[in-house]
This record gives structure tokens, sequence and C-alpha cells, in this order.
């Protein structure tokens, strides 16, 4: 993409920070490659051939100076409780817009409480670029217009994985202490986490899920407007495991990944709606979309602080490659006598 707006990741010698500098490659971007480890960043810029600054988000100085001729930034360093409010005020400052792969609820809550600022500022801030928000958040979004705006909302997401990185597990360390949630009555209203465990339907069969504290109870928020949203977690088999992964039983030969997204909404009659979302591997959607959601920020220029289905509509997901939707038809509720 020669001639297109300069952007920066950060984080870009991590493990998915490295798949997403690859994948942007392969797309013909050539994005400022960023990160605290000057050995690291150095390393990966030689071998792809792309510029690269070591930066350490505690100089705003720095920081500052970096974001000169950048038009955005995509953060893909976690746990993002400790970089996304460093990068995101820089880009505010500096008029330059912010997205992330995160999906930790205490960071969305902080990040759409930046939403006037960055209206003002002319810039986007879109946390949860990656698999696990874009996958429940186009769907919610979906399934809540189907039923004529959603009044509960249930949404999960079953990442399948070949190499889960370190992110994901210390992201969920850092944020267990915050403990679970759940939205009624439009409010984040606190759960202990274990409870509320159910199966839901997945294309493959139930899965049992609990609810869970993710930044899908913001986002899918901040898309529908749903007073009542519940977002799930695969129960682990092994209770220490951090990444869920399946495997296409029906798949032959080399093993072949089986991501998936759903999303259930109640409307205002008691109508309902599901849909579901199938993909591979879960860290290749996250490079693709994540991809996307740059081209497509720099394309649109949305102002304000959104969900990727608010700033993208819920179609985007199909602009992911061998991503597909199944769609159920709502089901006008059944009077009781």
């Amino acid at each position: 993409m020669n001639g297109s707006p300069s952007w920066m990741l950060y984080g870009a010698a991590g493990h998915t920070g490295s798949l997403i500098a690859r994948h942007a490659q392969e797309r013909g971007h050539r994005p400022l490659l960023a990160g605290r480890s000057a050995p690291a960043i150095t390393t990966l810029a030689g071998h792809l051939g792309l510029p690269y600054r070591a930066l350490a988000l505690d100089d705003p100085a720095a920081l500052s100076a970096a974001l000169d001729g950048v038009d955005l930034v995509l953060n893909a360093a976690g746990p993002f409780l400790h970089t996304a409010a460093p990068l995101a005020e820089a880009c505010l400052r500096a008029g330059v817009h912010y997205l992330d792969i995160g999906n930790e609820l205490q960071v969305f809550r902080a990040l759409y409480d930046l939403h006037q600022r960055a209206q003002l500022a002319g810039v986007a801030i879109i946390p949860g670029v990656g698999f696990g928000v874009v996958a429940t958040n186009c769907l919610a979004r979906y399934v809540s217009d189907a039923v004529g705006g959603a009044q509960h909302l249930d949404v999960a997401a079953r990442a399948a994985t070949a190499q889960p990185g370190p992110g994901i597990a210390a992201s969920i360390r850092e944020n267990l202490p915050y403990g679970g949630w759940t939205r009624q009555a439009g409010h984040l209203q606190p759960q202990p986490l274990g409870s509320g465990i159910t199966t839901i339907p997945l294309p493959d069969g139930p899965c049992p899920v609990m609810p869970f504290p993710t930044g899908d109870l913001e986002a899918a928020f901040q898309a529908t407007g749903a007073p009542g949203i519940t977002a799930y977690y695969p129960v682990p088999a092994d209770p220490a495991a951090a990444d869920s992964q399946a495997l296409d039983p029906a798949a032959a030969g080399p093993a072949t990944y089986r991501s998936i997204g759903w999303a259930r909404a109640t409307g205002p009659d008691g109508a309902t709606a599901q849909a579901w979302l199938e993909t591979g591997e879960s860290y290749a959607f996250t490079a693709a979309a994540s991809i996307r959601a740059v081209e497509e920020t720099l394309t649109r220029s949305p102002r304000g602080s959104l969900s990727p289905a608010a700033a993208f509509g819920h179609g985007f997901i199909l602009t992911i490659p061998h991503t597909t939707r199944l769609d159920a038809v709502p089901v006008p509720r059944v009077p009781v006598n």
C-alpha cells in the first residue's frame, strides 16, 4: 500500500505482534515497528525490512516524538492494563487514531470514557480488534438488529490456536483480581467467578461456558445498548489452561483449527435470534482482522471511542479471510397460558 498513511505497530516483537507485522508486510503495508526491547524490535525489523523504533511508554516526550508523522497506532502489547492508557493519551494529544487487540474489561471501560475527547480530537479509539472481541461484537450487533434492538445479549468465543502466546495468560492473571461481572439493567454487576456455568449451542456440539469479565461486556453494550449482557468463556478441561483449543474432528491430515464466535439476542417482544462465526486459527484471525481494522480506520476516519461493530458495521467479520457466519431465524415468543 505504497503512499498510504503512516502507522505504528506497538508491541511488534511479541508473539501476536510479530504475526501482525508479517501479515501487514504481506498486504503491502510498511508500519513503523515499535516496542520496549531494542534488540528484539531491531531483529524483527531487519527480517521484514521495515522501519523501527525502540520506545518505552514511561517517557511522554519520547512517545510524543515517536508519533510525529504517524496517523494511527495499533497496540499489540499486553497486558493492556499497562499499555493502553499511556498510548491512548499520547494519541489523543497528537491527534492519532488508537486501536488495540485487547479484551480486558477494565481497560475497555477506561477507553470508552475517552469518547468525547476522541471526538474533539477528531480520532478513533477502538479497542478489541482481535479475535475475541471482533468475533462476538459483530455478531452481537447483527442479532440485536435482527430482533429490533436486544434487551438481552449472550456472547461467547472459543479460540482454537496452534501455539498459545503468553500475552493472553498474563492478561487474565492481571485482570482476575477485579472479579466477575455481568451487565444488568444497563449497569455492570459483580458476580462470583466460576458461578453461572451453563451450556451453549455451537456448530460442533454443546459447549460448557461460564460468565467471564472480558471487554466483550463493554463492547457489546457500546455496539447495541442492550441493558442485559453476559459474556461467556469456555470452561477449560484443564483448570490451569489459559487458552481454549478446538480441533476440527472431521478434518483429515494436518491439524485444522476451528475458532467459533456466538451471540444470542432477545428482543423487546421476546423474539430471539442467534448467529455463529466460524474461522480458523485465532491468532491468524487476529492478525488479519487487526490489519483490516487499520485499513478501515484510515479510510473511514471514524471519531470517538467505538467498538469494532460500531466503527465498521456488523459485516466487518465477513471481510476476514476463511470466515463465515451461520444464522438462526428469529423465533417469536410462544405465549404462556
